[in-house]
């Protein structure tokens, strides 16, 4: 969904609106996972959805008095649906990473991620030149590189404070966008994503400050017997 949803709208805007899954990755952590949501992160959550709808509003004919181009509505969509999928995965990954190894669990991400595509055969493949045959590999190298270091990263720390950091990828979209595919981007969507990333800051900065504390409690214990 990810991949078709670039076909209709500009890659920052996809990748502005996918930043509801680590959103969502936040919210299905403490329903599935069980890991404890206080009131100061579901308020960061909540804003950070009100940014996502900030930024999607333009693309969704329910919002408009006027109604939109299809084809931009079908992209946000597809953006948003993608988000959902990708925040059940981060879960489930979160999940494996307690019995199973990273490198195994990218393995076979990778593998199953490839039997499915094969199956989009019928819908549109074409034959393919030298350079998108090496830009088509050199993504799925990329792309299995990032997999295996968010895996880890699910590792080392809780989803729900994995997440966050992924928003560092809008200034990678904005440039790419700007200066690969001239890729101008209105107003509206920079402030949805300053809303974004302002919850995303929030996030973190609360869960250093609830690590610093910890720390401290438990530096205290020994000397509590």
């Amino acid at each position: 969904m990810n991949f078709a949803a670039l076909g209709y709208l500009p890659l920052p805007e996809v990748t502005a609106i996918g930043y509801a899954a680590p959103l969502l990755t936040v919210v299905f952590a403490a329903l599935i996972l069980g890991e404890r949501l206080r009131i100061f992160r579901i308020s960061a959550v909540v804003l950070g959805l009100l940014g996502v709808l900030v930024i999607v509003e333009p693309r969704l004919t329910v919002f408009n008095d006027v109604s939109a181009d299809k084809r931009v509505a079908i992209g946000a969509c597809l953006v948003l649906t993608a988000a959902v999928f990708n925040a059940f995965a981060q879960i489930q990954i979160r999940r494996l990473v307690q019995n199973e190894h990273p490198a195994a669990i990218a393995f076979y991400f990778a593998l199953t991620s490839t039997c499915l595509s094969l199956l989009t055969l019928p819908f549109g493949w074409v034959s393919l030149n030298s350079l998108q045959v090496f830009l088509l590999i050199a993504s799925g190298v990329m792309g299995g590189l990032g997999q295996i270091c968010l895996t880890l990263s699910y590792y080392y720390a809780p989803a729900s404070v994995v997440a966050p950091f992924e928003y560092a990828s809008i200034i990678f979209a904005l440039l790419i966008g700007y200066f690969i595919f001239s890729e101008v981007v209105s107003s509206q969507m920079l402030i949805g994503v300053s809303i974004v990333i302002c919850a995303g800051v929030i996030i973190i900065w609360r869960e250093a400050q609830l690590g610093i504390e910890r720390s401290k409690a438990n530096a205290l214990k020994p000397s509590l017997h």
